[in-house]
């Protein structure tokens, strides 16, 4: 298993954002062919610490796994816990080792745009849940009704004055 992350936010190619620092972890086949499950989480910057502590949270890392980079030095403090390839990306290149990343950010940011006509800065982890669930779960087909029955049969209903109070209390954490 392969796993491809986002690139650095000074360069402008391939960013799901320019204001807002992204993580996005993009689970691939061993022959880097074909995405298999995606990660996007808002951080605060791209520094050593702060990338391997997301990266920790979020994923399995294992030295059987390769991490893809865009050359970002803050990802190889990584290389205690997986093998870490951290080159710089030649774009121009057909089949690039971040190209699964870079059409699925792609798609992300054409989403924002087009369908929800743009996003505030505290409504972007929520957006960015419902983008990984899409991921995701795409391949979910007839099976989709009993994992939501699952789901509502575990959960309880709240109110819209609790779902703000939420996003009211957590707006420090993503600004």
């Amino acid at each position: 298993m392969s796993l491809i992350l986002a690139q650095n936010p000074r360069i402008k190619r391939g960013r799901a954002s320019e204001r807002q620092p992204i993580l996005g972890i993009l689970s691939t086949d061993k022959e880097n062919n074909y995405p298999r499950f995606i990660k996007l989480r808002v951080i605060t910057d791209y520094t050593g610490l702060s990338l391997k502590k997301n990266i920790e949270k979020c994923c399995v890392l294992s030295h059987d796994a390769l991490l893809n980079t865009d050359g970002e030095k803050g990802f190889n403090t990584l290389n205690e816990e997986i093998q870490v390839k951290n080159e710089k990306i030649s774009y121009e290149e057909r089949d690039h080792r971040l190209l699964w990343l870079n059409i699925i950010i792609g798609n992300i940011k054409n989403n924002i745009t087009g369908i929800y006509h743009g996003i505030t800065k505290r409504e972007m982890p929520l957006f960015l849940n419902e983008q990984e669930y899409r991921f995701n779960h795409r391949k979910m087909g007839k099976t989709i009704m009993d994992k939501i029955k699952k789901y509502l049969q575990r959960s309880f209903p709240i109110s819209h004055r609790q779902i703000v109070y939420i996003l009211n209390i957590s707006a420090p954490h993503f600004s």
